[in-house]
């Protein structure tokens, strides 16, 4: 019937913890898209990545900020993946540019490092 009458349609899926849509495969092939909303629980930034895409291109992102009205468009995402750091000679910091799908973005690195009392030091990767 939506097919018929031109009606946008969206249904709304759950992904499990591996990453795919729960439920029968069927859901993924009838459609025409399939996005991920993606984000942290405790940050109001939010990434829409398209999956599936029958008419284009899914190496697409978008970059949305959960404000009162609702998802805002990011229109820099660099912005809020740089601190406001005048002094660009931080150690351990340093700007590097990142694919995300086609489009380029500008993320910062930290690297903190501190003397290891262990023979063999641990290391850890904390994703912000």
């Amino acid at each position: 019937m939506c097919k018929q009458k031109a009606i946008t349609t969206i249904i709304i899926g759950h992904v499990t913890k591996d990453g795919s849509i729960a439920g029968p495969r069927v859901l993924e092939h009838m459609v025409d898209t399939v996005l991920y909303l993606e984000g942290e629980r405790y940050f109001s930034y939010r990434i829409l990545r398209g999956v599936k895409n029958r008419f284009g291109s899914t190496n697409e992102i978008g970059m949305f900020e959960m404000e009162n009205e609702g998802l805002v468009e990011i229109v820099d995402p660099s912005s809020i993946l740089i601190s406001d750091k005048e002094d660009s000679s931080n150690s351990g910091t340093v700007v590097i540019v990142s694919m995300e799908g086609t489009r380029p973005l500008l993320v910062e690195l930290q690297a903190l490092v501190t003397q290891s009392v262990f023979g063999i030091p641990r290391r850890n990767a904390i994703r912000n």
